[in-house]
């Protein structure tokens, strides 16, 4: 057996992060969105996953163009979805799996949304049950659980409907079948989950509000605009690099670029009341508030106990035990 001996660290340094990956589900929703428009949307800073190109290939089966130079692409929408003439494979991605199935619930044609063996074992009834309850076509294993899905898509009823989940995913799905509802939309969940959705469709001219703990979808009835966004960095990616600044004394890391959403930064507000001197610029807010995330040593880290928003950094966890396992007290 190797033994690997690891050494106290504890010179100081100072960092900027700016390469540190694209957001994924931020990057999803661009590949999908941009299908509601009638203008070509231009997106820089994609993040090039097999799982966010899947999206973009599905796009690109409902007839949409898409021309790439590097991280940068522009789509240009069809002037008419169409049905494809093949199975459209999400990969591994359950976002694109359950947004897409939310989109072409309400798209004339028929599709068949599939995956890899992983994802096809993953549940679908979350989704499914809610759109088929507004006259959505959808059918696939196990009384329509599983993956392969298979849409009929057409007229949707709207819709007042509390979920039972909070999931940006369901959320998000049943967003995009209220824009092609006849009437105002009504969802509701207990806990506010990720917003991407709502915010970048209303980036792009979409009506979508929280109102007395509903969120009111108006159904589109005309084109959005096209996006022109640079996809924000992933705060998650970074986390690590908050906490080795946060425990090592005279050090500072500077997040660049990156989404300051406030379901996302959870988990760098925690570092900040266990002490951690933690700044958050905002640069610009049109689809996502956007900016850079200071964080210096400013001494010994103090326990904290989480009670609230714990979905919202459930990613960070890893890293953020580190920061409680070198704090004074119990976390």
């Amino acid at each position: 057996m190797k033994i690997a001996k690891i050494s106290k660290h504890s010179k100081a340094f100072s960092l900027e992060c700016d390469t540190i990956a694209p957001d994924k589900s931020i990057s999803h929703r661009c590949a999908m969105f941009s299908l509601l428009s009638d203008r070509p949307s231009k997106i820089k800073n994609f993040l090039l996953g097999e799982d966010t190109l899947a999206s973009l290939s599905i796009a690109e089966q409902l007839g949409a163009i898409v021309d790439r130079d590097g991280a940068d692409i522009t789509i240009t929408p069809p002037k008419k979805l169409t049905e494809p003439s093949d199975i459209l494979d999400c990969g591994n991605a359950g976002t694109g799996m359950r947004l897409y199935a939310g989109l072409l619930a309400g798209i004339e044609g028929s599709f068949i949304l599939t995956g890899d063996k992983y994802l096809r074992n993953r549940p679908m009834r979350r989704v499914a049950d809610p759109l088929r309850a507004i006259g959505a076509k959808i059918d696939g294993r196990e009384n329509g659980n599983l993956a392969p899905l298979a849409i009929r898509g057409g007229a949707l009823e709207s819709f007042r409907y509390h979920s039972p989940v909070d999931s940006a995913q369901v959320k998000s799905a049943l967003i995009l079948a209220g824009l092609q509802a006849g009437s105002k939309s009504y969802y509701r969940e207990n806990l506010l989950s990720r917003d991407h959705t709502e915010r970048m469709l209303n980036g792009m001219g979409a009506d979508i509000k929280a109102v007395d703990g509903w969120i009111e979808i108006e159904p589109l009835n005309s084109p959005l605009n096209p996006l022109d966004i640079t996809v924000p960095a992933d705060p998650s990616s970074g986390f690590f690099f908050a906490i080795a600044s946060a425990i090592t004394p005279n050090s500072q890391t500077i997040i660049k670029n990156v989404t300051l959403n406030p379901t996302r930064i959870e988990a760098y507000k925690v570092l900040k009341e266990m002490g951690a001197d933690i700044e958050f610029i905002e640069k610009e807010n049109i689809y996502e508030p956007i900016g850079d995330i200071s964080i210096r040593y400013s001494g010994k880290l103090k326990a904290v106990t989480v009670e609230k928003n714990i979905a919202w950094l459930i990613d960070e966890l890893p890293a953020l035990s580190i920061a409680m396992a070198v704090a004074n007290g119990t976390s």
